[in-house]
């Protein structure tokens, strides 16, 4: 989400929306975070400037809601799931599992790669948008 706030210029003060957010949650039974972070900056940056609730734009929600699914879907085609604890062989409710995946740095072989391809996905979007 930070990344994205980052590239799309959307206020600082909104970034504490995904902190509570470690390891799915200490589950590893949930969806990856940085989709969860990607699908709350897509929505911030929807609303931007906006003072009405989303259901009533139905345009903009339309938009933001096409841009999640196709996020995660890519997603799902590239990596096979969106659940953390496939993606990383982590269990984070196992006493031990966090350490192992920051001793072992399994963050650098999984989560960046999944990182590196959402910020390319959205790059790529963009893109897109401009041709």
């Amino acid at each position: 989400m930070q990344g994205l706030q980052e590239i799309w210029n959307i206020d600082k003060e909104h970034s504490w929306a995904t902190a509570g957010y470690l390891g799915a949650i200490n589950s590893g039974q949930t969806t990856c975070g940085l989709l969860i972070g990607s699908a709350i900056a897509i929505g911030l940056r929807h609303g931007k400037g906006k003072v009405c609730m989303p259901k009533e734009d139905e345009e903009y929600r339309n938009s933001a809601i096409k841009e999640v699914n196709m996020l995660y879907n890519d997603f799902i085609n590239k990596f096979n799931s969106t659940n953390c604890k496939e993606l990383t062989s982590c269990d984070f409710s196992r006493p031990g599992d966090l350490n192992k995946y920051m001793e072992k740095e399994i963050y650098k072989e999984k989560c960046f790669v999944f990182f590196n391809f959402v910020m390319n996905r959205f790059i790529e979007i963009e893109k897109q948008k401009h041709i």
